[in-house]
């Protein structure tokens, strides 16, 4: 993570000039977690009193985010869900925050993606499911939204899902009052990966490939009376 600061002069009355200083800092945005770590360096800008909330202004549209303590390190978290679904950020990307004086208010933008791929592929994000407690306990089936369709073919009954490391696996594809539905495979991949309500699944298509990626991101679980987090 990168910080910075630099000197802003506000001309005033007469001769006064009053120096407002800007503070930048880069931080990662990855896909797995919306939880996004403020940098060490800038701690001096709140110590001692930190906020309870900073204000992200992207794109025109503000979001209240929540800042949490975890050991001497500080993360914002609650509402960042909201502001990558609102604008539409599914990959991992670093983001960059610019701040004057103490303000609690930053404007956020998106510098470029965290990593860049040897052989980059066309992936695109097609859809995220929130995991919820009737989905776990009563067994439900994944209905496929039809923002999926264009990715299914009629002559296929499956689905094939990339689980990493190169293994493939095919889901099963059923009808369901005309809709389009995984089972077994989707209540067992729930169960394998651990996942309880207020988790998500994304699912994107890779193009190149012809093949679903399929990955998870756990929902962090804040203890307000503590401050304290469970490990990010």
């Amino acid at each position: 993570m990168n910080t910075s600061s630099s000197n802003v002069s506000d001309a005033g009355p007469s001769n006064l000039h009053v120096p407002r200083i800007v503070h930048r800092f880069d931080a990662s945005f990855r896909v797995e977690q919306n939880v996004i770590e403020v940098p060490f360096a800038y701690h001096r800008q709140w110590y001692p009193n930190y906020p309870n909330y900073v204000l992200f202004d992207y794109e025109g549209d503000k979001h209240f985010i929540k800042l949490h303590k975890y050991g001497n390190r500080f993360y914002v978290g609650n509402g960042l869900k909201e502001l990558r679904r609102t604008h539409g950020i599914h990959e991992s990307v670093l983001m960059r925050f610019v701040g004057r004086n103490k303000n609690t208010t930053f404007s956020v933008d998106v510098v470029g993606p965290l990593h860049q791929r040897a052989a980059p592929t066309i992936r695109h994000h097609v859809f995220t499911i929130d995991v919820s407690e009737d989905m776990i306990q009563q067994n439900y089936q994944l209905v496929l939204p039809p923002e999926a369709s264009i990715y299914l073919t009629a002559s296929k009954k499956y689905m094939v899902v990339d689980r990493g490391s190169g293994r493939h696996q095919k889901w099963m594809i059923s009808m369901n009052n005309g809709l389009s539905c995984v089972a077994d495979v989707w209540i067992h991949y729930l169960g394998d990966c651990h996942l309880k309500a207020g988790d998500e699944v994304i699912f994107f298509y890779n193009i190149d490939q012809h093949l679903w990626e399929v990955l998870y991101r756990k929902q962090v679980k804040w203890d307000d009376t503590e401050d304290e987090a469970d490990s990010p």
